[in-house]
């Protein structure tokens, strides 16, 4: 099946559909097929050889033809078992979602594995391609991490280039007083060789001298900027330390015992960067227990909704932080703005793949799609409010136990 040309859909979505790694189809209302990108028919030739017939049973039985008149207008999940090549089992997991405002379906497939052997074994070669898919997935987390990052250049640029700034300037008047100082030992040397002078002859001679270098204000101003080097290249190092920690990719990293407040301070230091002088963060931090979960994938969740916010204010906007322990079992972040809001319209897609409200070339529409999947898989829930004029409130609830990962020590 070739990329097919779509009147419903713009260009630029089918391209990017083309180039991602994750599979995705487009279906009419009455469940046939109407589009499926490159890494979906790929996977359809793991369920049969010849590619229609493996499309349509990976899109077989739609849930809202056998459950609900139509389509689900928030998206909902299943997962399907289904007979691969030589009879080897398979199970998918789908999210089906409307395809923003076109009467067309999105269906994101991907394999699956569970620790329950009563729902499906996968063969070797079954496992094989989900484990190829998965790998994929985590490069399209890291692009989505890069294209935010790129955000953050102009930020970032400002940041760095501030304390390189003054340190410079220190270097130089440093350099000034090593002279002057160098000049006093050398005089120093010259006085204690010359025996025709008195004592106090010498004593004056330096003194002069000390006077003439500006003596008592280098002796005061010295240490202070050194203090004030040291902390710009201290500052330096932490904006380039917590840019690494988001952008690292690890596709092994393994659940661990995490911080909550440090992944949402890391994230917190880098959006800084984005902000304007007049931008103001609150934050209101509880004490929390160490949450299992992924920590890069965690700040990534906090990172793109930090951006988002940012983006929505105006320049003497307030962004809150907030963060609570709401029992044993589970704590809650909540991230507020006061920026411009969102229509009930525009809530009820931003947690599709590409729907954005940004200009072309702006923004992928990937983020919040990320940031839903990833809370999804640390069997957390994601709420939204928000109203028009008066800014958004996202609402993140995390488990503290996984109680199928496998933890790893804290850093």
């Amino acid at each position: 099946m070739d990329a097919m040309v779509i009147n419903d859909v713009v260009p630029e979505t089918i391209a990017v559909l083309e180039t991602l790694p994750l599979s995705v189809a487009l279906l009419r209302d009455d469940g046939s097929l109407y589009y499926a990108n490159a890494p979906a028919r790929g996977l359809a030739t793991v369920i049969h050889d010849d590619l229609d017939l493996g499309l349509a049973k990976l899109i077989a039985n739609p849930p809202w033809l056998s459950s609900n008149p139509e389509p689900p207008s928030e998206g909902c999940e299943d997962c399907l078992n289904c007979d691969g090549m030589d009879g080897l089992p398979l199970c998918v997991v789908r999210q089906w979602r409307t395809c923003g405002t076109t009467s067309l379906l999105s269906v994101t497939i991907r394999p699956a594995r569970t620790s329950n052997p009563d729902r499906f074994d996968l063969h070797p070669a079954a496992a094989k391609a989900a484990d190829a898919l998965s790998s994929e997935q985590h490069r399209m987390l890291q692009a989505d991490k890069l294209a935010t990052v790129g955000q953050l250049a102009a930020g970032m640029a400002h940041e760095i280039n501030n304390p390189i700034c003054y340190v410079q300037s220190n270097m130089g008047t440093f350099r000034d007083y090593i002279n002057k100082l160098f000049g006093l030992l050398e005089l120093s040397d010259d006085l204690l060789r010359d025996t025709r002078m008195s004592a106090e002859e010498r004593t004056s001679a330096m003194e002069t001298r000390k006077h003439a270098v500006d003596f008592a204000m280098i002796v005061e101003d010295l240490p202070a900027l050194l203090e004030e080097s040291r902390e710009g290249v201290d500052r330096i190092r932490k904006i380039v330390q917590n840019l690494r920690d988001f952008s690292r990719s690890d596709a092994t990293e393994a659940f661990q015992l995490f911080d909550v407040h440090r992944a949402l301070t890391t994230a917190l230091d880098l959006v800084r960067s984005l902000s304007s002088k007049h931008l103001s963060f609150v934050t209101h931090f509880d004490a929390l227990p160490l949450v299992e979960c992924n920590p890069t994938e965690l700040s990534q969740v906090f990172m793109n909704i930090l951006v988002n916010a940012t983006q929505a204010v105006g320049a003497n906007g307030r962004i809150e932080i907030a963060t609570r322990k709401l029992d044993a079992n589970r704590v809650q972040v909540d991230i507020s703005d006061n920026g411009c809001g969102m229509d009930e319209h525009v809530l009820s897609h931003i947690f599709e793949p590409f729907f954005t409200t940004k200009g072309v070339g702006s923004g992928t529409g990937l983020g919040l799609s990320i940031t839903f999947g990833i809370v999804k898989k640390h069997g957390g829930d994601i709420a939204v409010r928000s109203a028009m004029g008066k800014g958004s409130l996202f609402q993140i609830t995390l488990p503290v136990k996984q109680p199928l990962a496998t933890i790893a020590s804290t850093d």
